[in-house]
This record gives structure tokens, sequence and C-alpha cells, in this order.
């Protein structure tokens, strides 16, 4: 009995240290991943000298004063965002795949990117300023959320299969719709300014951009990790969630809300950037077992990491011209997803 009782323990304490040195590995991923985009570029910064001008104000910069320029309103706040932007898109995937119960769930494929990109559009051919276009994209991104719910609700809550199609007919309107004001608006040079942004960039974004997403990171993580034991009930079938005392439809609407929120603040800054909310949630699940506030936590920071890298690559593949970012991570998430339903299908077999 003793021997079993060590034995038992001896495989939970291996468990949690594997578990703790994955964690240290992503964190020293994501570490080395904001190293990179701080230093590389068209000027090299070393990371002696960015640690010197960020940390200490009285850094010698005399070789080279535009440094201190580049690192701080060009770098610095370009990578905040793609931070909060990975971070949203990542989180708000793992919900989304929480509440459908598929791992095929994401922002983009959902209808919550598309509808918030359509609003968003909207106001900037109306010429709107950041203040109002980022509660229109929530707007926009709720209503497509809604609709597709709508159509997905049954006696207990969401039909998987249903939100899905609903979430995939809607970004097929969405866009159609995007593509019809951008043919019939008489300003080119607007029209291909929302073009390029729809493709999904983080270029030129400033610290009002970052602030802009980062109160609706801070509000909707909280939420996702007060919610953690709600979606490990849900996990298990509304059924036997129901069974359990759970109020099923409530929690549904409840993170519906949490996934609209952060997803529509990230496509307010960034445009349309799919697959992220797909690819990390799913990794975190394969690395981290079963405990939903690590997989939360590890899914911002794998989405954090991806954005960050697919940014940097953007930026430096072609030297002097930068590649869409969304375009970037369609080339990987495309195939990933396809990866995903060959998986499925193989499942479905045994």
């Amino acid at each position: 009995m003793l021997s079993r009782t060590t034995t038992v323990h001896s495989v939970f304490y291996t468990n949690r240290n594997m578990l703790m040195m994955r964690l240290i590995i992503l964190l020293a991923i994501l570490i080395g991943i904001t190293v990179c985009s701080i230093c590389i570029g068209d000027i090299s910064i070393s990371p002696m000298q960015a640690w010197q001008i960020l940390f200490n104000s009285h850094a010698d910069i005399t070789n080279n004063p535009a440094v201190k320029d580049i690192l701080f309103d060009i770098r610095l706040p370009r990578l905040l965002v793609a931070f909060v932007v990975g971070t949203n898109l990542a989180v708000s995937g793992y919900v989304l795949q929480n509440i459908s119960r598929n791992s095929l769930a994401d922002p983009f494929l959902s209808g919550v990117s598309s509808g918030a990109a359509l609003f968003i559009a909207l106001g900037l051919i109306f010429g709107l300023d950041l203040i109002f276009i980022a509660p229109l994209a929530f707007v926009g991104g709720l209503l497509a959320s809604l609709i597709a719910a709508s159509l997905a609700r049954d006696a207990i809550g969401l039909s998987t299969a249903r939100l899905l199609l609903a979430g995939v007919g809607l970004s097929a309107i969405s866009g159609a719709v995007v593509t019809l004001m951008l043919t019939v608006n008489p300003s080119l040079g607007q029209s291909q300014g929302i073009l390029f942004w729809l493709s999904g960039s983080i270029a030129g974004r400033s610290y009002q951009e970052f602030y802009c997403v980062l109160g609706s990171t801070i509000v909707g993580l909280s939420a996702a990790l007060l919610l953690s034991k709600q979606m490990r009930l849900l996990s298990l079938g509304p059924n036997t969630a129901q069974a359990l005392g759970l109020d099923v439809s409530r929690v549904q609407w409840a993170l519906l809300a949490i996934a609209v929120l952060l997803c529509a603040t990230a496509v307010c800054v960034s445009g349309l950037v799919g697959f992220v909310g797909l690819i990390a949630p799913h990794m975190a699940r394969r690395l981290f077992g079963n405990d939903e506030r690590l997989h939360i936590i590890c899914s911002a920071m794998l989405g954090a990491s991806l954005v960050l890298a697919s940014d940097l690559a953007a930026r430096t593949l072609m030297g002097g011209q930068e590649l869409p970012l969304g375009t970037l991570l369609a080339i990987v998430g495309g195939p990933f997803f396809l990866w995903l339903i060959y998986k499925q299908k193989e499942s479905s077999r045994k």
C-alpha cells in the first residue's frame, strides 16, 4: 500500500515538474522573441544598448541619437500592441472553443472577427476616430455573435455544429459587404488603406492603440480566469454541466461576451489576423494538461509569441518592404487548420 502511494506521489510530482519546465521554456521563448523584436530591424540595436536605453535614462547614445527614438516611438509601441493583440485573439479562441466544445473554433472562422471588421470598415469610411471605432468594433462582433448564437441555440445551450456553420456564413456575408463598400467608395486612397488594414498589420501602431486594447485584455483575461471552473464543467457537455448545477445558457452567454470583447478590440487595431485563436489554444491543451487556468495563461503567452514572431518576420523578410501580418499567419494557420480536420477525421474512424 505504501509503495502504491509513493508511486502515485512520484507520478504527480513528475508531471508537475514537467509542466513547470514547459512553462519556463514557453516564458523563455516569449522573452527571446521580445528581445529579437526590439533589436532586429533596418537599424540593429544590441540587447545591451536596448537595456541601457530602456532602464537607464542617462544612457550614452551620442553615437546614434536616433536609436532612442526608434526604440521608444516605433518598436516598443509596436511590440506592446502585438503582445496584447496576440493575447486577446488566443484567449478569445480558447473561450470560443470551450463554448462550442470544438478545437476548430476560432474568432476568424466563427464570424466574430468579420462582424467587427465590417463595422470598423464603416467607421473608417466615415472618418471616425479610434475612440469611436473601438466600441463600434465591439458592437459589430457582438451583433455577429448574437446572430450566430441565436441560430445555434437549442433547449440546453448552443449547438456546436450550427454555431460554426452560422459563423462561416456570417463571415462570407461580412466579407462580401466590405468588398462592395470598397468597390463603390469614391476615394481610392481610402479604399486601399482599408484593404491594407483588412489584410492584417500592426505597422505604425502607437501607444494610443496599445492603451485602447490593454483595458479589454485585463478585463477579458481576468473574467476568463474567474470563469475557468465553469469552463471545466462545460467541457463535460451541456447535459452533464446542467446536471451538476451549472446554468449552462447564462455561462455560455457570459463567455461569448468575453470572447467578443477580446476579439473586437484586437481586430480594431490589427485588422483581420486569423488562426492565432486556433493554434495557441490547441498547443496549450496539448502541452499543459487539464488545468483551464493554466490553459488560459499559456494560450495568452503562445498567442503573444506567435503574433510577435509573425510581425518580426513581416517587417524583416523582404528588407524595406513589409508583408501583411494576416497573410503570414494564414500561411501558417491554414495548413494547421487542415491538419486538425484530418486528425478529427482519423479519430472518428477509431
